[in-house]
């Protein structure tokens, strides 16, 4: 696959509410995946991701056809409308795919006894009735594991399901963060939470591999769901950047996974990921290995059992990977992608490379806002040669 020269894409567009989503300190600014959007019942407009202020409209390569009249949207019986300014009007809803898990999250007001174990599939409507057995996109968020919400990452749709009509699927899952809590009696709320009787007694939410798990047990439910919501079970591509390009890369090839649900991936969309937890930079990663991992960089057998390349071996079935880098990555990620590239070539596993030139680890995210912009065009022509061609058969023992 070719890659194309290309230019900075520092903001992304998207109908709702405008969320800030950047980490406080420069070291989680790299990590978190987030991005800033606009809602309005006005045209899209462009977004700075850092300041959420207008940036220059003229970025957006994107022409946005006229769509049907959908005054009889109210009668239509899933979900509900995102935007109609797309090719594909969008259209949402949220299901819960595992036994309910509350946390409150200290740093955010909105996040008080907020449901974890939830997903959004986001479909097309083409001004008649809604698309059906569509390819489905999988996407787990990123945010060093410690933070990022399924919310903040609408703007994911725009492309996948607004333009090309697939099935979007952006998950929850369980934060790390030191400062996400179990909402018991101690912390259903910031303010009861931060009581003095309280800290004493709350409960840290997550640790590796809550994660894991709970990508796993999404993938599960949309595997037996999605065809109910327009998607078809039998294409569904995995997507992750940063810690989610972790997430779908471990699932794809811990041996837990390999019976169920890895034989229902289609391909893998890995964007700057990490594949091997105890060669990154332990400068960088300290505070959020530490907050993930109970021992932190001590415990190098839990670091390999979550590292992917752990599971490497002659005769794996895997299914195909799509590795992307970019050039102003977070630190040791570049290693990271092109020493497990080369992992993968000397054991003969089908997968493609791509050097983003250009892009910082964030702009490469909210890129997917645009169906134009580099890494979306190179990840939707790897998506649908992989489903017009390429054939993935597990093993079965």
């Amino acid at each position: 696959m070719t890659l194309h020269n290309n230019h900075l894409f520092q903001s992304t567009h998207m109908r709702g509410q405008m969320k800030g989503v950047l980490l406080a300190a420069t070291l989680a600014l790299f990590l978190l995946s987030g991005v800033a959007w606009a809602f309005a019942e006005e045209p899209l407009h462009v977004r700075d991701p850092y300041t959420g202020q207008p940036g220059d409209d003229s970025v957006l390569s994107m022409t946005v056809p006229a769509t049907s009249d959908l005054s009889s949207a109210a009668a239509l019986d899933w979900g509900e409308i995102v935007t109609d300014t797309t090719p594909y009007a969008i259209y949402r809803d949220d299901f819960v795919y595992a036994p309910s898990f509350l946390t409150t999250d200290m740093r955010y007001t909105d996040r008080e006894s907020y449901e974890n174990h939830a997903l959004t599939i986001y479909r097309g409507y083409d001004g008649h009735s809604f698309l059906t057995d569509q390819p489905v996109v999988f996407f787990v968020h990123g945010g060093g594991w410690v933070d990022g919400y399924r919310d903040w990452y609408e703007f994911v749709a725009e492309s996948f399901t607004g333009v090309k009509g697939w099935v979007t699927v952006v998950i929850d899952y369980r934060l790390t963060s030191d400062q996400v809590f179990l909402a018991d009696a101690y912390c259903l709320d910031r303010a009861t939470c931060d009581q003095p009787d309280s800290v004493a007694h709350r409960t840290k939410a997550a640790w590796y591999p809550d994660n894991i798990e709970d990508v796993a047990a999404a993938l599960q439910w949309v595997v037996a769901h999605v065809g109910e919501h327009g998607g078809d079970p039998d294409k569904i591509v995995s997507f992750g950047h940063s810690a989610g390009a972790h997430l779908v890369s471990l699932l794809a090839t811990h041996d837990d996974y390999a019976a169920a649900p890895r034989p229902r991936i289609r391909g893998v969309v890995s964007m700057s990921g990490a594949y091997d937890l105890n060669t990154v930079s332990r400068f960088f990663w300290f505070p959020l290995i530490t907050q993930t991992f109970e021992d932190g960089f001590g415990d190098t057998d839990l670091l390999a059992q979550a590292s992917p390349v752990t599971y490497l071996a002659p005769g794996l079935s895997l299914p195909p990977f799509y590795l992307l880098y970019c050039q102003l990555e977070a630190p040791s990620l570049t290693d990271q992608a092109l020493t497990f590239s080369a992992d993968l070539t000397n054991l003969g596993f089908d997968h493609d490379l791509s050097y983003l030139e250009g892009y910082s680890h964030l702009d490469e995210m909210t890129a997917i806002a645009d169906i134009d912009a580099t890494p979306t065009s190179l990840i939707v022509g790897w998506i649908e040669e992989l489903l017009a061609h390429r054939v993935y058969l597990p093993l079965l023992f």
